[in-house]
């Protein structure tokens, strides 16, 4: 049987309990759960020096193992797999009540705009509300600080546009890996705009691509819709141009399909697929 280890929390010394039975020569654990209470923290590959993706304020993980300073882990929102420092990880429960929806939510130490900033949380950070509005503007987050009403949304709100919310990351700088404001990869940029939404969506191009099952053709392109080539994607903004985060520009961009169409293929080939959620 082969696993995907992106997603599958299997080493060659130990793996998750579930697979029990399947593997042999390993420790198997049940794993702990914790939460992500930095702004975000690197996720990184074995040898804990390549970034593959990043967690977010508030995420669930799944820690099979803790040495040296990192944890293997699984994140409970995508499955991926990978190390993450232990100390942006913490075994108090965070019950999400909001989500940030603004690129970037300052949190400030009292609930004035005069108030120093104690932290930021990028778009797509769960935080749990305690419940008080001050000044008609500014929420408490749980044992963080205050937040500004319009950087935040209530949880169950699925009602979000994809478009606008993608056009929130123009400018953002390319980053391989990166899933937060300050540096985000083409597919985490897709991955965040789903999930906030309150949707399961796989966090590479290639799962991402398996993951949507409606073709559309070309003609019928509309916002939203995404194109994928081989290690890329992109989502529709309207029926003639895309948003991207590339290495082309080094940051998250809108030009005209035709224009990346003629581009990429030099390099990377055609279209593979083009498709809605």
């Amino acid at each position: 049987m082969i696993f995907d280890k992106r997603i599958t929390p299997i080493r060659n010394d130990i793996a998750a309990s579930e697979y029990k039975g399947f593997l042999k020569n390993r420790k198997f654990i049940k794993g702990k759960i914790y939460y992500v209470k930095s702004n975000f923290s690197n996720l990184l590959s074995s040898n804990k020096k390549q970034l593959i993706s990043q967690l977010l304020y508030g995420e669930p993980v799944k820690v099979f193992e803790i040495k040296k300073g990192y944890a293997w882990l699984q994140s409970l929102r995508d499955d991926y797999v990978g190390y993450a420092l232990v100390d942006n990880l913490q075994v108090t429960k965070i019950v999400p009540s909001h989500k940030i929806i603004s690129l970037r939510c300052l949190v400030y130490k009292l609930p004035s705009i005069k108030s120093i900033p104690v932290s930021e949380l990028s778009f797509n950070s769960l935080i749990e509300i305690t419940g008080t509005m001050k000044n008609k503007y500014f929420y408490k987050i749980k044992n963080l600080g205050w937040c500004h009403k319009q950087d935040i949304t209530k949880l169950n709100n699925t009602n979000l546009d994809l478009v606008m919310l993608a056009k929130k990351f123009l400018h953002t700088p390319y980053l391989w890996g990166g899933r937060n404001s300050i540096g985000i990869d083409c597919s985490g940029l897709i991955q965040n705009i789903f999930q906030i939404n309150n949707k399961f969506f796989p966090r590479d191009t290639d799962l991402q691509e398996d993951f949507i099952i409606t073709e559309v053709a070309e003609k019928n392109l509309k916002g939203g819709d995404l194109i994928f080539w081989q290690g890329h994607v992109a989502m529709m903004v309207d029926n003639k141009n895309i948003i991207h985060a590339n290495a082309f520009h080094m940051r998250t961009e809108i030009e005209p399909l035709r224009q990346a169409k003629s581009r990429i293929e030099k390099k990377y080939g055609k279209i593979i697929k083009m498709g809605r959620n």
